[in-house]
């Protein structure tokens, strides 16, 4: 195959390239770019010829060390973060100012005719790559969130709210603090899921999760455990005070105006049980109690506050 066969073939790679390529000379300018660089920049070579690769990608360029995007730091391994071998994640400058994210292989060819160096760079745009990977990322998050996460009320779920309670067994363990865990149930709850509905008990649930909140410090915890049951963690609180909490929560339940259609309200009261959190309990255990005081509340006529010991 004759030299310039040769040559022919290799010009028609380089411009039907779904790569963009650039090839610059050892002063780090743009002799030749290829119709993918084109449309990829949106710039015309005559407007990129004898321009350095810093053009292109001004981000490598370090001002506090006046230190240009060299082609021969795109060769070698020193300084510069790289994904394999010498592939790396820039991005690209284009003629409308968008940076596009791109990998770029560098490498030095055969000499010109007249023996100065020319390097080669190949550029692949990742946009879509960056994209599904940022998917995926978003996804895994959201799994994430969700696995710890009540999907109706969005309050902590009942995994969570374990952790919660583990944690704050070993915050009472190590600081001798007061802290006290309570659960909380909607009374009559199957009552008026079978009456109204359980689109109507579902609004309950979220309303009443929003008073929750709203009555709690930012430090206080409070998940959903259950279908109409929630659990509260207040930390660095005593039995007395957690008692002036539980029923300011209890009271704002009672006082609001579940609405339904219309001009109908619905009332809905809850009961609840607390107990003192002990260093030395398992969270099972201390939940336990706190369902036990919960159950005497229920008993006693509903819409009301017990501690254990009852």
């Amino acid at each position: 195959m004759s030299e310039f066969l040769v040559a022919d073939i290799s010009q028609k790679i380089v411009e039907h390239s779904i790569d963009a390529i650039i090839v610059l000379d050892s002063d780090n300018k743009i002799n030749l770019v290829n119709p993918a660089l084109e449309e990829l920049s949106g710039f015309h070579f005559d407007e990129l010829k004898d321009k350095s690769l810093d053009y292109l990608f001004p981000k490598e360029v370090d001002p506090n060390k006046n230190k240009t995007a060299q082609i021969t730091n795109y060769i070698t391994s020193e300084d510069a973060p790289y994904i394999t071998g010498h592939l790396r994640e820039l991005e690209l400058n284009t003629k409308l100012g968008v940076a596009i994210p791109v990998e770029i292989r560098a490498f030095e060819i055969s000499p010109a005719s007249d023996g100065t160096k020319l390097f080669a760079t190949f550029i692949r745009d990742i946009r879509d790559r960056k994209r599904l990977e940022d998917q995926r990322t978003l996804l895994i998050n959201s799994l994430k969130r969700l696995a710890y996460m009540d999907e109706l009320t969005l309050l902590p779920n009942r995994r969570s709210f374990y952790d919660s309670v583990q944690k704050t067994i070993a915050t009472v363990k190590r600081r001798s603090r007061d802290s006290v865990l309570a659960v909380m149930d909607i009374d009559l709850f199957k009552t008026i899921n079978d009456t109204y509905g359980h689109d109507i008990g579902d609004m309950v649930l979220k309303a009443i999760s929003k008073i929750f909140t709203d009555c709690l410090r930012e430090e206080d915890t409070i998940g959903r455990i259950g279908g109409e049951e929630f659990g509260c963690i207040l930390p660095d609180t005593d039995v007395e005070c957690a008692a002036l909490v539980l029923e300011r929560i209890r009271e704002s339940v009672k006082a609001h105006r579940f609405f339904i259609f219309d001009n109908f309200y619905l009332n809905v009261t809850i009961s609840m049980g607390y107990t003192k959190v002990h260093s030395e309990q398992q969270a099972e255990e201390i939940i336990k109690f706190a369902d036990i005081a919960l159950y005497q509340a229920k008993n006693s006529g509903r819409d009301r506050i017990q501690v254990y010991p009852v």
